[in-house]
């Protein structure tokens, strides 16, 4: 039984690391990373055109 308040707190930090640290190492292990890399470029670019289009409305 867990008796101290921070060791809950810092059990869901490490379950959260552990989560990302696995999800990242899926990404560059099974060749995702250019997926992922082409998806940032696109939805980047589609945020950029969405900004000028607010722009030009101002």
């Amino acid at each position: 039984m867990i008796y101290r308040n921070w060791s809950l707190l810092s059990s869901t930090v490490v379950i959260w690391g552990g989560v990302a640290t696995a999800g990242l190492a899926g990404i560059f292990l099974f060749g995702g990373k250019e997926k992922f890399q082409n998806y940032l470029c696109r939805e980047g670019e589609r945020l950029r055109q969405q900004d000028r289009a607010a722009m030009g409305k101002n």
